[in-house]
């Protein structure tokens, strides 16, 4: 179990850093200071929780002490891509609806949750802790779910770091869920299927920024012509279309 613990601590240690290089090394950490800030505080933090994991209730007082500034991060850094591609769309009355309307089921439904389901083996700070964790991974889930469908509805292609971005904390969130449920309905019973599972989570949504950020950004291909270009050879069709309009009447 000692093993498990340092490998699931010590691979996203060796992943984080990955990060950090690579975004310093496509120059990405101002176009993304959000998500540069928390990949930062991310591998301080994992290599805190490393330092401390062979000792429970010293982790224990870790993890629940740094984990909200490392969700606070993730909502910036989640903001900060959302809002590059969307923020004309964000004028749409019916845009805000769909958004905020997503976002306030997913929060009435972790609030059910947490009411009419209570974590098993858990009580005080414990429960409240779970509770808050499943609701993040729920909450983000349905903002991953959310920008998809925007995605889709707007034809959007580009803005891959953006996508990848997001992609990664939505995997984290989805699969962390069923880990933090796991745990909330069957308490400590698959005390290790629910911590593997979250470590994984966490794991998978590294993998998917270390790809990303391996490959060259993808663009859209830029137009042969300039616009002067392009309005001269309209200019030219549609003369020449007129002339030949004129010599059919």
């Amino acid at each position: 179990m000692r093993v498990l613990n340092v490998l699931s601590l010590a691979i996203p240690i060796i992943l984080q850093a990955c990060i950090v290089v690579l975004l310093l090394k496509r120059r990405l950490q101002r176009r993304f200071i959000w998500f540069f800030a928390y990949t930062i505080y991310s591998l301080l933090e994992l290599i805190v929780r490393l330092v401390a994991s062979g000792h429970y209730e010293t982790y224990f007082i870790v993890y629940w002490s740094t984990e909200p500034i490392d969700l606070a991060l993730s909502v910036l850094a989640l903001r900060e891509s959302f809002l590059s591609i969307f923020w004309p769309e964000i004028r749409l009355t019916w845009f805000r609806w769909v958004f905020w309307g997503g976002f306030g089921l997913a929060i009435a439904y972790s609030i059910w949750e947490a009411w009419a389901l209570p974590a098993r083996d858990a009580r005080g700070f414990t429960a409240v802790f779970i509770d808050a964790e499943l609701a993040w991974g729920i909450v983000v889930s349905v903002f991953g779910l959310l920008y998809a469908g925007f995605i889709k509805l707007f034809g959007i292609l580009e803005h891959q770091r953006e996508t990848a971005i997001i992609l990664g904390f939505t995997a984290n969130a989805l699969l962390g869920s069923f880990g933090w449920l796991t745990r909330s309905v069957f308490g400590t019973r698959f005390k290790l299927l629910s911590g593997l599972t979250t470590a994984v989570a966490y794991i998978l949504g590294e993998l998917i920024w270390t790809r990303d950020l391996l490959r060259p950004e993808w663009k859209l291909p830029q137009p042969t012509q300039t616009l002067e270009e392009m309005i001269e050879t309209m200019s030219r069709s549609v003369a020449i279309l007129q002339k030949y309009l004129g010599r059919e009447s």
